[in-house]
């Protein structure tokens, strides 16, 4: 692994683990140190995260930052568009 050998084909059961968490690739090679193969670990499939908003799953990122741009409203102009001046 990163170019240093880490063991045989012998020690492979206790290597693979490790060769899944370093997730990146791996070289095999003969004893003449010919190159015979490689592993790629595919990488783990998540589950999707949590909505940003859970009550609407379809507002983006994008829309929450759009959102924040706007200048809003003060307490007052809250107040007044809520009948509670």
């Amino acid at each position: 692994m990163a170019g240093q050998p880490v063991g045989t084909l012998a020690d492979a059961e206790k290597l693979i683990a490790e060769f899944f968490c370093r997730d990146q690739s791996i070289e095999f090679r003969d004893d003449a140190g010919e190159l015979v193969g490689t592993f790629t670990p595919k990488p783990p499939v998540l589950p999707p995260p949590d909505p940003l908003v859970p009550w609407d799953p379809s507002i983006t990122r994008k829309e929450l930052d759009r959102r924040a741009s706007e200048p809003g409203f003060s307490i007052e102009e809250a107040r007044e568009r809520l009948g509670r001046a």
